[in-house]
């Protein structure tokens, strides 16, 4: 053979060479590249390449990878021998060589090529089996990285791969070396990747591997999402080995070749099941330890659910937060709480995340997969509401499957008092971990809604009679029974169900008139007892105030004694309680709903009876106060008469001032007791002259300045003996004392002086002027009413209040003659 000059003295070398059984071969560095100038008899042989020293092949001929081409030329760049294990193609099969270089003279190197054996290659696949098994420790990315990194450095054939995992129902690649970046994440669908695997389930879940070939990669890769990632180089073969245990599908484990379509052999599949069963034990474990962390998480979140319960101090905080709570905990999209009402015939919404579902809204009995809980008492799983029959739906159709989970609540005595429902993400569902979750929440719920049910009543009741105690702090201070009983009616009705209170009052000892109505009642209601009286004995509310015993009709249509006129305005629910004052029937209270019967609580009728009994009892405070009231004003009036008596110039002045007097200080704002206290002062207005000795009181002519200056001491004197009676209102005394003060403060006992003069005094004076001018006198006669207003206008910013004297001026009936 002729070799260039430059190898002369390495002629003898490759001629023994060339017969030898190890393949032979020469190459010559060409800048980044190389290429194969001589090959000896052996390696023609056995991979069909036949160089020689002015024919030589290029590297990509031998190695259309890059990858190895450069590994090749940068190991020969050192000079220096070295070793490599190269994959090349051997008699039509793949093959890992092991190969020697050493150099020649530069840029020719020689090379030594010899064949691993079966139990070589083993060898180095458990080698790299250890490598992986030192990576067992690592986050699973990092773990799959070095499989997949050691399964191309020891699988025949394999120089590209990927690991794909199965996440609920697709395929994501996790790890993948030689292809695009783009790829991990990537997720395809369970039936995608059947295509791919062109077996069927069956031979996949017995993890059976294929290999396809290139034509058959191409047509299935036209068909599937997965093609817009494809290498840059297109695979020439794939080697799938499904990751199986028992009949479980894990995931699938991708060897490539993309220099040879006939890269895979019985060897690759043995070697790459190898690195699968690693990947199987790791997922295995993974899988352990996330059920682990996922009971733990699931403890946690039971212990969470149990602690909101056990903390919440009312059934909007329970439910507000454990809703909350559930939505995070199980991925739900809607979750809804619903308690039983009405004997267990419908359930009533009491919260929801979902917007169809309203707070207050009913569903009737057999209606909905909610019931189906209730009636069997343990939780529903429902895959997809949209196929199953049993499920009511609300609100639009979403898109995919949704589940549906539904748990009874049962309280601490075993009775089941609501259910709660959840419904999944479309295509997510639910899996064991939440249905435990939910129906442990489903518990802790319903033993909490018993203690707070509890706890509310308890709170409600305590509240009634809070408001109980406040009305009869109320009452004490009230004197009118219209307000009294309206007072009553109102608490009432905050603390029970009902719509609309009646205070009903006995007319001439027969008829029952409603006094007081409040609520909300039919427009037509009052009416009714215009054009159909209703007396003691007749109907409800006349036999029960009649009998002087409580009585309640849950429907009034079914009542025996139901009068027509109130069955048809859609009378329901009726409660009567009766008031009896000092023996005899006074009336009654009557609760009432319309168009629907109500169910109060328990206690509502108690509550009843005991506003009924503490209003007759105000109301016979009220007729003893009436008593001494009219006792008081007896006694004032009498006053006033005997001064009248001793004083002949003053006959009937008493009782007209008293009446004028009380009609000018409701004109001006003057109210209730306010009224009392003018009316009194006007009877004791001149009290004070019973201490005047007649000699001065009875003259007939004009008083001297001595006189004069006793008889003014009546007002001081007056005021002293009203002084000690504790209950007259300062008001009356001060109309005593004052009543002779003048606005120009030219007046008595103090010479006050406009303002200064209380209101009660100044508008006296108006009266008592208006009632010295109006009325005969023995020493002067009447005068008439036009004369009487001039003089009162001369008076007026003078003597009198001018604002006073206006109002007073404004009244016509006080200006005729008394």
């Amino acid at each position: 053979m002729e070799l260039p000059p430059d190898l002369h003295p390495f002629h003898s070398m490759v001629a023994a060479l060339h017969d030898a059984e190890e393949a032979f071969v020469v190459l010559r560095l060409r800048d980044d590249d190389f290429e194969l100038v001589h090959a000896n008899r052996a390696f023609a042989r056995r991979t069909g390449f036949d160089p020689r020293f002015d024919q030589p092949l290029p590297g990509a001929r031998v190695y259309a990878d890059p990858d190895h081409r450069s590994a090749i030329v940068a190991r020969l760049r050192t000079g220096k021998r070295c070793q490599l294990r190269l994959p090349l193609t051997l008699e039509g099969r793949p093959r890992t060589v092991h190969s020697v270089f050493f150099p020649l003279k530069p840029p020719y190197y020689a090379g030594l090529l010899r064949e691993l054996a079966p139990e070589q290659q083993m060898v180095q696949v458990f080698r790299s089996l250890e490598r992986v098994k030192e990576a067992l420790d690592r986050a699973p990315a990092e773990f799959y990285a070095a499989v997949l990194t050691s399964a191309l450095e020891s699988v025949p054939g394999a120089d590209a791969g990927s690991l794909w995992i199965l996440q609920g129902d697709r395929f994501v690649c996790t790890a993948q070396v030689g292809h695009t970046p783009e790829l991990i994440n990537f997720s395809v669908s369970f039936e995608t990747e059947l295509r791919w695997y062109g077996q069927g389930e069956a031979a996949m879940r017995q993890g059976t591997p294929r290999i396809i070939t290139r034509r058959t990669i191409e047509a299935i890769n036209s068909e599937t999402e997965i093609a817009s990632l494809n290498s840059e180089r297109p695979l020439q073969a794939n080697l799938l080995i499904p990751i199986v245990r028992k009949g479980e599908v894990y995931g699938t484990f991708n060897l490539d070749s993309v220099r040879n379509e006939n890269a895979f052999t019985i060897e690759s599949i043995e070697a790459g099941r190898l690195f699968a069963e690693e990947i199987l034990g790791f997922l295995e474990t993974e899988r352990r330890e996330q059920r682990l962390r996922g009971r733990l998480g699931l403890l946690e979140r039971i212990v969470e659910i149990n602690r909101i319960a056990r903390r919440a101090r009312s059934q909007g905080q329970l439910y507000l937060e454990t809703l909350t709570a559930l939505r995070r905990y199980i991925g739900s999209s809607h979750v809804t709480v619903f308690l039983l009402e009405e004997d267990g015939q419908v359930l009533r919404v009491v919260a929801s995340t979902t917007p169809d579902l309203t707070a207050g809204m009913r569903i009737p009995r057999d209606r909905g997969a909610s019931w189906i809980a209730i009636e069997e008492r343990r939780a529903v799983h429902i895959h997809d509401i949209y196929k199953d029959p049993r499920v009511f739906h609300f609100g639009e159709r979403r898109r995919g499957p949704v589940a549906l989970l539904a748990a009874p609540l049962i309280d601490g005595s075993g009775e089941v008092v609501g259910v709660i429902s959840a419904n999944s993400r479309p295509h997510q569902g639910f899996g064991e971990g939440e249905l435990a979750f939910f129906e442990a929440s489903a518990e802790a719920i319903g033993m909490a809604t018993e203690r707070l049910k509890a706890l509310g009543e308890a709170t409600r009741r305590a509240e009634a009679y809070r408001k109980l105690i406040v009305l009869s702090t109320e009452i004490e201070v009230l004197e009118n029974p219209d307000e009294i009983a309206e007072r009553a009616l109102r608490t009432i009705l905050e603390l029970t169900p009902f719509e609309a209170g009646v205070f009903y009052t006995l007319k001439g000892g027969k008829r029952l008139e409603p006094d007081v109505l409040v609520g909300d009642y039919p427009s037509r209601f009052p009416r009714i007892y215009e054009d159909h009286p209703v007396h003691l004995g007749e109907g409800l509310v006349g036999s029960t105030i009649a009998g002087r015993k409580g009585g309640a009709v849950h429907d009034y249509r079914d009542y025996p004694g139901a009068l027509e006129p109130f069955v048809k305005i859609g009378t329901r629910s009726v409660l009567v309680e009766p008031l009896w004052v000092k023996g005899v029937p006074y009336g009654g209270l009557a609760l009432l709903t319309f168009g629907q019967p109500a169910a109060p609580p328990a206690e509502a009728r108690y509550l009843v009876q005991l506003t009924a009994r503490r209003i007759e009892r105000a109301f016979e405070r009220i007729g003893h106060l009436t008593t001494l009231k009219e006792a008081r004003e007896a006694m004032f009036r009498a006053f006033g008469v005997a001064l009248e008596r001793r004083d002949y110039e003053t006959r009937g002045h008493t009782e007209r001032v008293a009446q004028l007097s009380t009609r000018l200080a409701r004109a001006l704002g003057l109210r209730g007791g306010e009224l009392e206290a003018v009316r009194w002062g006007a009877y004791l207005h001149d009290i004070g002259k019973l201490a005047i000795p007649d000699r001065i009181l009875l003259k007939e002519g004009p008083l001297d300045e001595d006189e004069w200056a006793l008889m003014r001491e009546h007002t001081e004197i007056g005021f002293q003996m009203l002084e000690p009676i504790p209950f007259l209102p300062r008001s009356t005394r001060n109309i005593v004392r004052f009543h002779h003060e003048r606005w120009d403060g030219s007046g008595y006992p103090r010479g006050l002086a406009g303002t200064e003069i209380p209101l009660e005094a100044r508008l006296f004076a108006v009266v008592d002027v208006f009632d010295a001018l109006a009325n005969e006198r023995p020493y002067k006669k009447s005068w008439a009413p036009r004369e009487v207003a001039r003089e009162l206008r001369e008076l007026s910013g003078r003597h009198l209040d001018p604002v006073i004297v206006d109002r007073f001026l404004q009244l016509k009936r006080p200006l005729r003659r008394g």
